[in-house]
Protein backbone atom coordinates (compact mmCIF):
# COMPACT_ATOMS: atom_id res chain seq x y z
CA UNK A 1 0.00 0.00 0.00
CA UNK A 2 2.39 2.64 -1.28
CA UNK A 3 0.17 5.71 -0.83
CA UNK A 4 -0.90 5.52 2.77
CA UNK A 5 -1.00 9.30 2.91
CA UNK A 6 -4.57 10.09 1.85
CA UNK A 7 -7.06 7.41 1.13
CA UNK A 8 -10.30 5.62 1.80
CA UNK A 9 -10.37 1.85 2.06
CA UNK A 10 -13.67 0.01 1.89
CA UNK A 11 -13.94 -3.36 3.63
CA UNK A 12 -17.01 -5.56 3.19
CA UNK A 13 -17.44 -8.04 6.03
CA UNK A 14 -19.44 -10.83 4.29
CA UNK A 15 -16.84 -11.17 1.55
CA UNK A 16 -14.01 -11.32 4.08
CA UNK A 17 -15.33 -14.67 5.25
CA UNK A 18 -14.11 -16.16 1.96
CA UNK A 19 -10.51 -15.05 2.45
CA UNK A 20 -7.84 -17.63 3.16
CA UNK A 21 -5.03 -15.22 3.99
CA UNK A 22 -3.95 -11.62 4.18
CA UNK A 23 -0.53 -10.28 3.13
CA UNK A 24 1.27 -8.80 6.10
CA UNK A 25 1.68 -5.40 4.45
CA UNK A 26 -1.95 -4.30 4.81
CA UNK A 27 -5.10 -5.12 6.77
CA UNK A 28 -6.71 -6.08 3.45
CA UNK A 29 -4.77 -6.49 0.19
CA UNK A 30 -5.12 -3.40 -1.96
CA UNK A 31 -5.91 -5.54 -5.02
CA UNK A 32 -8.27 -7.84 -3.13
CA UNK A 33 -11.79 -8.29 -4.53
CA UNK A 34 -12.92 -7.85 -0.93
CA UNK A 35 -11.64 -4.30 -0.58
CA UNK A 36 -11.25 -1.15 -2.62
CA UNK A 37 -8.81 1.69 -2.02
CA UNK A 38 -9.13 5.22 -3.38
CA UNK A 39 -6.15 7.56 -3.16
CA UNK A 40 -7.14 11.17 -2.78
CA UNK A 41 -5.89 14.73 -2.84
CA UNK A 42 -7.75 16.57 -0.09
CA UNK A 43 -11.02 16.31 1.77
CA UNK A 44 -12.43 18.71 -0.84
CA UNK A 45 -10.88 17.75 -4.17
CA UNK A 46 -11.61 14.05 -3.80
CA UNK A 47 -15.34 14.66 -3.76
CA UNK A 48 -15.09 16.15 -7.26
CA UNK A 49 -13.56 12.95 -8.66
CA UNK A 50 -15.55 10.17 -10.32
CA UNK A 51 -14.11 7.66 -7.85
CA UNK A 52 -16.01 9.38 -5.07
CA UNK A 53 -19.35 8.44 -6.64
CA UNK A 54 -18.06 4.89 -7.09
CA UNK A 55 -17.22 4.70 -3.40
CA UNK A 56 -20.60 6.07 -2.34
CA UNK A 57 -22.27 3.40 -4.49
CA UNK A 58 -20.17 0.67 -2.92
CA UNK A 59 -21.11 1.94 0.53
CA UNK A 60 -24.62 0.65 -0.05
CA UNK A 61 -23.37 -2.94 0.37
CA UNK A 62 -24.30 -4.20 3.84
CA UNK A 63 -21.59 -4.36 6.52
CA UNK A 64 -19.13 -2.15 4.64
CA UNK A 65 -16.50 -0.23 6.62
CA UNK A 66 -14.68 2.85 5.32
CA UNK A 67 -11.19 3.55 6.68
CA UNK A 68 -10.70 7.28 6.12
CA UNK A 69 -7.37 9.11 6.29
CA UNK A 70 -6.54 12.64 5.17
CA UNK A 71 -4.08 15.34 6.19
CA UNK A 72 -0.90 15.24 4.10
CA UNK A 73 -2.36 17.27 1.26
CA UNK A 74 -4.94 19.22 3.28
CA UNK A 75 -2.23 20.78 5.44
CA UNK A 76 -0.79 22.47 2.35
CA UNK A 77 -3.95 24.34 1.41
CA UNK A 78 -6.22 24.82 4.43
CA UNK A 79 -6.32 25.60 8.13
CA UNK A 80 -6.91 22.97 10.79
CA UNK A 81 -10.34 24.46 11.44
CA UNK A 82 -11.37 24.09 7.81
CA UNK A 83 -9.88 20.60 7.68
CA UNK A 84 -11.95 19.50 10.68
CA UNK A 85 -15.12 20.89 9.13
CA UNK A 86 -14.40 19.21 5.81
CA UNK A 87 -13.54 15.88 7.42
CA UNK A 88 -16.71 15.96 9.51
CA UNK A 89 -18.84 16.69 6.45
CA UNK A 90 -17.16 14.02 4.34
CA UNK A 91 -17.40 11.39 7.06
CA UNK A 92 -21.09 12.10 7.57
CA UNK A 93 -21.72 11.77 3.84
CA UNK A 94 -19.97 8.40 3.78
CA UNK A 95 -21.94 7.26 6.81
CA UNK A 96 -25.23 8.43 5.28
CA UNK A 97 -24.41 6.40 2.17
CA UNK A 98 -24.40 3.24 4.29
CA UNK A 99 -20.78 2.74 5.34
CA UNK A 100 -19.45 2.41 8.87
CA UNK A 101 -16.62 5.01 8.99
CA UNK A 102 -13.34 4.44 10.81
CA UNK A 103 -11.05 7.48 11.02
CA UNK A 104 -7.29 7.18 10.86
CA UNK A 105 -4.61 9.75 11.64
CA UNK A 106 -1.87 10.36 9.09
CA UNK A 107 1.15 8.19 8.46
CA UNK A 108 4.24 9.96 9.83
CA UNK A 109 6.59 11.49 7.32
CA UNK A 110 10.13 10.17 7.60
CA UNK A 111 11.66 13.56 8.30
CA UNK A 112 13.94 13.71 11.32
CA UNK A 113 15.26 16.49 13.53
CA UNK A 114 17.89 14.04 14.84
CA UNK A 115 18.74 10.38 14.32
CA UNK A 116 16.07 9.22 16.79
CA UNK A 117 13.44 11.97 16.53
CA UNK A 118 10.93 12.55 13.74
CA UNK A 119 9.57 16.01 13.01
CA UNK A 120 5.88 16.19 13.87
CA UNK A 121 4.67 18.06 10.78
CA UNK A 122 1.23 16.41 10.80
CA UNK A 123 0.37 16.68 14.49
CA UNK A 124 -2.15 19.56 14.34
CA UNK A 125 -4.15 17.93 11.54
CA UNK A 126 -4.12 14.51 13.16
CA UNK A 127 -5.30 16.15 16.38
CA UNK A 128 -8.33 17.39 14.46
CA UNK A 129 -8.97 13.88 13.14
CA UNK A 130 -8.97 12.60 16.71
CA UNK A 131 -11.47 15.29 17.71
CA UNK A 132 -13.75 14.51 14.77
CA UNK A 133 -13.74 10.80 15.62
CA UNK A 134 -14.60 11.61 19.23
CA UNK A 135 -17.34 14.08 18.30
CA UNK A 136 -18.94 11.60 15.90
CA UNK A 137 -18.48 8.60 18.20
CA UNK A 138 -16.38 6.69 15.67
CA UNK A 139 -13.42 4.29 15.99
CA UNK A 140 -10.00 5.88 15.58
CA UNK A 141 -6.77 4.32 14.34
CA UNK A 142 -3.83 6.36 15.79
CA UNK A 143 -1.45 5.77 12.90
CA UNK A 144 0.52 8.99 13.35
CA UNK A 145 1.41 8.22 16.96
CA UNK A 146 2.15 4.56 16.27
CA UNK A 147 4.19 5.19 13.12
CA UNK A 148 6.19 7.97 14.81
CA UNK A 149 6.89 5.72 17.79
CA UNK A 150 8.25 3.05 15.48
CA UNK A 151 10.33 5.47 13.41
CA UNK A 152 11.82 7.13 16.49
CA UNK A 153 12.99 3.75 17.78
CA UNK A 154 14.17 2.63 14.35
CA UNK A 155 16.17 5.77 13.62
CA UNK A 156 16.67 7.92 10.55
CA UNK A 157 19.23 5.73 8.80
CA UNK A 158 17.06 2.61 8.75
CA UNK A 159 13.87 4.61 8.12
CA UNK A 160 15.25 5.74 4.76
CA UNK A 161 15.00 2.13 3.62
CA UNK A 162 11.22 2.63 3.40
CA UNK A 163 11.41 5.49 0.87
CA UNK A 164 9.57 4.95 -2.40
CA UNK A 165 12.32 6.99 -4.05
CA UNK A 166 15.61 8.10 -2.55
CA UNK A 167 14.28 11.53 -1.59
CA UNK A 168 10.62 10.55 -1.01
CA UNK A 169 10.05 10.47 2.73
CA UNK A 170 6.26 10.30 2.47
CA UNK A 171 5.36 7.41 0.15
CA UNK A 172 6.36 3.81 0.88
CA UNK A 173 8.16 1.11 -1.05
CA UNK A 174 7.19 -2.54 -0.58
CA UNK A 175 9.27 -2.88 2.60
CA UNK A 176 7.65 0.18 4.11
CA UNK A 177 4.20 -1.03 3.10
CA UNK A 178 4.89 -4.29 4.91
CA UNK A 179 5.83 -2.65 8.21
CA UNK A 180 3.40 0.26 8.32
CA UNK A 181 0.58 -1.83 6.89
CA UNK A 182 1.19 -4.22 9.77
CA UNK A 183 0.76 -1.32 12.17
CA UNK A 184 -2.59 -0.52 10.54
CA UNK A 185 -3.61 -4.17 10.64
CA UNK A 186 -2.85 -4.40 14.35
CA UNK A 187 -4.75 -1.18 14.99
CA UNK A 188 -7.80 -2.51 13.16
CA UNK A 189 -7.58 -5.79 15.05
CA UNK A 190 -7.49 -4.07 18.45
CA UNK A 191 -9.83 -1.15 17.80
CA UNK A 192 -12.50 -2.27 15.31
CA UNK A 193 -14.23 -5.23 16.91
CA UNK A 194 -16.38 -6.05 13.88
CA UNK A 195 -13.25 -6.59 11.76
CA UNK A 196 -10.94 -8.02 14.40
CA UNK A 197 -11.52 -11.69 13.64
CA UNK A 198 -10.70 -11.17 9.95
CA UNK A 199 -7.23 -9.77 10.55
CA UNK A 200 -4.46 -12.37 10.52
CA UNK A 201 -1.82 -11.73 13.16
CA UNK A 202 1.92 -11.73 12.54
CA UNK A 203 3.46 -11.91 15.99
CA UNK A 204 7.02 -11.82 14.68
CA UNK A 205 6.54 -8.67 12.62
CA UNK A 206 4.53 -6.96 15.35
CA UNK A 207 7.34 -7.71 17.81
CA UNK A 208 9.92 -6.13 15.49
CA UNK A 209 7.80 -3.01 15.24
CA UNK A 210 7.41 -2.82 19.02
CA UNK A 211 11.17 -3.19 19.42
CA UNK A 212 11.97 -0.65 16.70
CA UNK A 213 13.85 -3.07 14.49
CA UNK A 214 13.66 -4.44 10.94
Amino acid sequence: MRNLKAYCLLVTVPLLQKRVGVPDFAPIPRDSPNAQTWLAKTTVTWQAQTQYKDMITRCKTANTYALIQFGHNDMKVMSTTQFAANLTSLTNKIKSAGCSPVLMTSLARRTFSSEQATSDTLGPYSAETIKVASNLGLPLLPLLADSRAYLNKLGKTNAMRFNYASDDTTHLNSLGAKYFGRIVADEVKSRVSALSSYIISDASLSAKIAAGTL
